[in-house]
């Protein structure tokens, strides 16, 4: 599975300790529960990813599929 367009269009995430949020509106949002503290997340093309604290990052291809770079 991919990411719908509207998450990767509407393009806004926050970090909250060690969850994602990935908007698809000023309203909804998806939370991703990463089980590490998280430095920060961002868009790189179609997917999500995710910086940990511990210096790896994961790269989310949805909410649920990801793999450590």
């Amino acid at each position: 599975m991919t990411w719908e367009s509207k998450y990767v269009n509407f393009g806004v995430v926050k970090t909250e300790g060690d969850k994602v949020l990935v908007y698809k509106d000023q309203y909804n949002c998806i939370k991703i529960s990463i089980g590490k503290p998280v430095n920060y997340a961002m868009w790189a093309g179609g997917e999500l990813s995710v910086y940990l604290t511990d210096g790896k990052v994961r790269r989310y291809r949805d909410q649920y599929n990801y793999m450590v770079i």
